[in-house]
C-alpha cells in the first residue's frame, strides 16, 4: 500500500462568518463527511481517505491506496464528491504516520467508519513491533555522482543508472526485472540513490523503503503484514547490524523460510534490496542460492588503490576549500587497497588538523589534547573482524593491551611526554589451525589502522626465504626480508625450522641476524614468529637475545566442541550451506572425541568435516527428484551428511603429532 497526506486549500469553497472566521456549517461538514463516506465505500478495499487535521482554510486528508492506481486520479474524486475548490499538494508518508491518526482519530466533526480500514490490515499491526520506515527524498543525479565515488560504489552504481533510465520496450508492462544486494560502508546511502533513480523513471511509483531487521524477524508474530504494507514500495533486509557476528551465522539467522517465501510471493509488485557490511564477502552467494528464480545486481563498495585513493582525498580537499599536502597524502601506502570508511576517517582527522594550519592559522601553535577514549579504543574494520571471531577469548585479550600500550607511547610522544618505546615483536604458539595466521593477518591491518605502523603489511615467510643455499648468502636474504617488511609486520611461520642439528650452520646465522634486524628496525616493524608449542620454546631457547626482544607471547588454545561447532557453521555459511538443526547433537560429540587427539586439527578439522558432508549431501541429493527441492533443501546439511565416512579420530596416544598441513588461513 501507498500512504499519502494531502493538504487541501478550500479557501473558495466556504464564506467567512461576519467576523472573518472560516467556521464550518452543519450542512458544510455533513457535505463533506457525505463525500468521504461516498469515496470510501466505492473504493472499498483500494483506496480509503480521512480528514486528520483542519485549519479553517486547510484541510489535511489521509490517504491509502492499495492497487497502485494513480493518487491524482483518487484525489480528483475525492474533491469532486466532497464539493471542494482548491489547489493540494500531495506527499507521500509512511504506514506508521497514517495509521496512528487512524488509531487516536479524535477529529470531532468529521468521523469515519473503522470497518472501512479492515481490508488494509492496520488492526494486525497492534501485536507486532511498529514498522521501520523512511520516505526517500528525490536526489540530483550530480549528487548521487559524487556521493557514490566518495563512497567507492559508482564503478557498480552508475552503470546501473543508466540501465534504469533506459525506457521499458513493452508499454505498460509492470514488475522488477531485477532486484539489488548493495554492500559498502554506507549502504543506506547507496540504497537511497537507488530508489530515487527508480522511482524518477517510473520503475517504481513509491519512494517508501519498509525496513526488516534481524529484530523484526525475531519477535514480530507474522512477517506478511509488512511485505503487505511495502507493496509497490521496497523492502530493505538491513543486516548492517549484525556486524558483530560472523557473515555466515548473520545470514542463517536472517534468511529464514518464511521469509524467502514471502519474498518470492511479493517479488513482482515489490522491490527488494538487501544491505550488508562491506566486510561480508560471502552472503551475497547465499542469497542467490537462496532466491535462484531472482536476479540480483550487486552494488558493491570496492577498494581504491595508489593514485585513485589520493585521488578521493584530493577531492575531499576540493569539496572544504583546503589544499591537499603530503601529510595526508602520505595515508596512502603502494599497493594497499582502502575502504571509504579508512579514507573518510584518514581525512576527517587530518582535516581538524588543517583548520588549524590552513583555515586559522592563528591555532596552528596549540597541540591537539590526549583524546583518551580515541586512544583506548581499537578503530577499523580489522578490530571488528578479530572481534566477531569464534573463541580466541584471551587472543583478542593480548592483542587489545599490546594496541591500547602502543597508541598510548604514541600519544605521549605526540604531546612531547617522555615514551617507553618499547618493541611489538611477538610469539604465536598454538596447534595446527588454531588461526595463527589469521590472527597475524588481521593484527597486521589493525596496527596500520590505528596508525602503529605506517605500512601495515604483512609479509610471510619461512625457513627456505630465510636461509641461504651458499655461505654468505643467508644474512642478505634476512637483512632483504627486513627491509621488505619496514613499516609492516614480518610473520615467520614454523619459526623453530631454523634450529638446525648442529649449532654455527646456516640456521644459527639467520638467527643471529633477525635479532640483529630485529633491534634495528624496532621503531616501525613488528616481527612474529609462529609455531608448535614445544618447538617454539625449543626456538626462543636457542638464542638469548632472542628472548629479551619479545614482548609478547601469545598461545592460541585449541578450540572447544562447541566452538568448533560454530566454526563448523561459519565455514559451511561461507560455502553457502546452512546446517540443520538436528547436526549439534551430531556433531559435538565427535568434536568432543577428536578434542585432545595428536591428528586434531582445529579449524582445519571442521572444514574436512564441511567437505566431506557436502559431498554426502549431494550423493543423498543425487536421489532425489531436484525439481521437487526447494532452495532451501539443496543448501542445508543435514546430520546424516556427517555420518558414514572416516573422521580420522586415532585411539593412539603415542602417535606422533602430524605436522603437515595447509597453513592456517
Amino acid at each position: 500500500m501507498i500512504c499519502y497526506r494531502i493538504t487541501l486549500d478550500i479557501s473558495k469553497t466556504i464564506t467567512p462568518n461576519e467576523n472573518g472566521l472560516t467556521e464550518y456549517s452543519k450542512e458544510f461538514i455533513d457535505q463533506i463527511n457525505t463525500g468521504f463516506n461516498r469515496f470510501n465505500e466505492k473504493n472499498y478495499g483500494s483506496s480509503f481517505a480521512f480528514i486528520s487535521d483542519y485549519n479553517g482554510a486547510w484541510i489535511v486528508i489521509n490517504m491509502i491506496i492499495n492497487n497502485g492506481s494513480s493518487v491524482d486520479d483518487a484525489v480528483s474524486a475525492l474533491i469532486k464528491n466532497c464539493g471542494f475548490v482548491g489547489k493540494y499538494t500531495i506527499g507521500e508518508t509512511t504506514v506508521e504516520f497514517v495509521r496512528r491518526y487512524a488509531e487516536n482519530h479524535y477529529i470531532r466533526d468529521f468521523v469515519f467508519d473503522d470497518n472501512m480500514l479492515e481490508p488494509f490490515g492496520m488492526h494486525r499491526f497492534g501485536s507486532n513491533p511498529k514498522l521501520t520506515e523512511r520516505v526517500v527524498d528525490l536526489i540530483p543525479y550530480k549528487e548521487i555522482k559524487n556521493q557514490s565515488i566518495f563512497g567507492l560504489y559508482d564503478h557498480d552504481l552508475l552503470p546501473e543508472i543508466e540501465r534504469i533510465k533506459q525506457p521499458a520496450k513493452c508499454v505498460g508492462a509492470k514488475g522488477h526485472p531485477v532486484h539489488y544486494i548493495i554492500r559498502c560502508s554506507n549502504a543506506n546511502k547507496a540504497c537511497d540513490d537507488l530508489v530515487s533513480v527508480l522511482y524518477e523513471n517510473s520503475r517504481l511509483i513509491s519512494k517508501r523503503c519498509t525496513v526488516i531487521k534481524p529484530m523484526t524477524i525475531r519477535v514480530a508474530n507474522s512477517l506478511d503484514i509488512y511485505f503487505e504494507a511495502a507493496r509497490y514500495g521496497t523492502v530493505v533486509m538491513d543486516i548492517n547490524s549484525f556486524s558483530w557476528e560472523t557473515e555466515d551465522r548473520a545470514i542463517y539467522n536472517f534468511l529464514t523460510e518464511q521469509l524467502t517465501k514471502l519474498i518470492m510471493e511479493y517479488c513482482q509488485d515489490t522491490l527488494m534490496i538487501f544491505l550488508m557490511p562491506n566486510h561480508f564477502d560471502s552472503v551475497s552467494g547465499t542469497i542467490k542460492n537462496s532466491l535462484p528464480e531472482l536476479t540480483f545486481i550487486e552494488i558493491n563498495e570496492r577498494l581504491a588503490m595508489n593514485n585513485d585513493a589520493k585521488k578521493i582525498l584530493r577531492a575531499y580537499c576540493r569539496k572544504d576549500n583546503v589544499k591537499a599536502d603530503k601529510e595526508l597524502l602520505s595515508f596512502v601506502a603502494k599497493d594497499t587497497g582502502y575502504n571509504s570508511d579508512d579514507l573518510r576517517v584518514a581525512y576527517r582527522k587530518w582535516y581538524a588538523n588543517a583548520l588549524k594550519t590552513q583555515v586559522y592559522p592563528q591555532y596552528s601553535e596549540f597541540k591537539k589534547s590526549l583524546d583518551r577514549k580515541t586512544v583506548l579504543t581499537q578503530e577499523g574494520r580489522a578490530s571488528r573482524q578479530l572481534a566477531e571471531m569464534i573463541g580466541l577469548r584471551e587472543v583478542k585479550e593480548l592483542i587489545e593491551q599490546a594496541v591500547i600500550y602502543s597508541k598510548m607511547q604514541k600519544a605521549f610522544a605526540d604531546r612531547g611526554m617522555p615514551n617507553a618505546k618499547r618493541s611489538m615483536h611477538m610469539v604465536f604458539t598454538g596447534n595446527p589451525g588454531t588461526a595463527k595466521t589469521t590472527v597475524a593477518r588481521l593484527f597486521a591491518q589493525i596496527l596500520k589502522d590505528n596508525k602503529i605502523l605506517s605500512v601495515g603489511n604483512i609479509i610471510e615467510c619461512g625457513r627456505s626465504d630465510l636461509v641461504g643455499k651458499y655461505v654468505g648468502w643467508t644474512a642478505v636474504q634476512v637483512k632483504q626480508l627486513f627491509q621488505k617488511a619496514q613499516g609492516s609486520v614480518l610473520f615467520i611461520d614454523e619459526a623453530y625450522s631454523l634450529c638446525d642439528d648442529r649449532n654455527g650452520l646456516f640456521g644459527d646465522e639467520a638467527i643471529n641476524t633477525i635479532v640483529q634486524e630485529m633491534e634495528n628496525q624496532r621503531e616501525d616493524m613488528v616481527v612474529i614468529f609462529a609455531g608448535y608449542p614445544k618447538e617454539m620454546k625449543d626456538f626462543i631457547d636457542r638464542n638469548p637475545g632472542l628472548r629479551s626482544r619479545i614482548s609478547f607471547y601469545v598461545d592460541f588454545k585449541d578450540y572447544s566442541p562447541s566452538e568448533l561447532y560454530d566454526i563448523t557453521k561459519h565455514i559451511a555459511g561461507n560455502n553457502g550451506y546452512k546446517m540443520a538443526d538436528d547436526t549439534y547433537e551430531k556433531l559435538i560429540p565427535i568434536f568432543e572425541a577428536s578434542v585432545g587427539t595428536t591428528n586434531h586439527g582445529n579449524g582445519r578439522y571442521a572444514r574436512n568435516l564441511v567437505e566431506k558432508a557436502q559431498l554426502a549431501q549431494a550423493l543423498r541429493l543425487s536421489k532425489c527428484d531436484l525439481s521437487a527441492l526447494t532452495g532451501d533443501e539443496l543448501l542445508t546439511l543435514k546430520a546424516e551428511d556427517f555420518s558414514n565416512f572416516n573422521i580420522g579420530i586415532s585411539d593412539n596416544e603415542n602417535q606422533p603429532a602430524c605436522r603437515i598441513g595447509f597453513k592456517v588461513g
